[in-house]
């Protein structure tokens, strides 16, 4: 006769031996983004003087077998700063630039004329913010799921291990594109 009650499985070996290596690389990660978040919203600001040398226009897909549309143009500087704005050409080459002190992402771009600083397509101006939210999401929940006490099926820690991975492939791979 069957009892109401679940028999609790053991969790795997493969799950025991790895479970802290888990645990302790989705907190570096947390600690890595939250260094960015305070480098880009607390840490003070450098304001330098910039002249733009060039920029290359990055292009997306055809639309309804149209033309090739502009995605973002990539400016550098003579400083050796390099950001991109979303769909808009900066027409002025003597700007003024203000860059975080620990990554050194530009957070603002002004000429005489105009700011451009909400047209930047780079740090958290862009998807990259949503992606960043997507995996600390996805680690806080992690993370709840692995301290807990229950045991884990091999299912659910490859999933955890997978889609925390794939979202961190994310946000590197935009932080190199943008």
């Amino acid at each position: 006769m069957l009892n109401n009650q679940q028999t609790i499985l053991p969790e795997s070996k493969f799950i025991a031996s790895n479970k802290k290596l888990v645990i302790n690389s989705l907190v570096i990660i947390t600690f890595i983004i939250s260094l960015v978040f305070v480098d880009f919203y607390l840490l003070p600001k450098t304001k330098i003087n910039d002249e733009i040398t060039y920029y290359t226009i990055q292009y997306g897909g055809r639309r309804n077998g149209g033309k090739k549309t502009i995605m973002a143009y990539n400016f550098f500087t003579k400083k050796g700063h390099c950001f991109p704005t979303s769909n808009y050409l900066i027409e002025e080459n003597d700007i003024e630039i203000k860059y975080t002190l620990l990554f050194k992402s530009v957070t603002n771009v002004k000429s005489k004329d105009k700011d451009y600083s909400d047209d930047l397509a780079i740090g958290f101006n862009g998807i990259l913010f949503y992606c960043y939210f997507v995996l600390l999401f996805s680690i806080a929940i992690s993370l709840k799921i692995l301290l807990s006490k229950k045991s884990l099926s091999e299912n659910t820690f490859y999933n955890i291990i997978c889609f925390n991975s794939f979202m961190l492939f994310i946000c590197i791979y935009m932080f190199y594109v943008f």
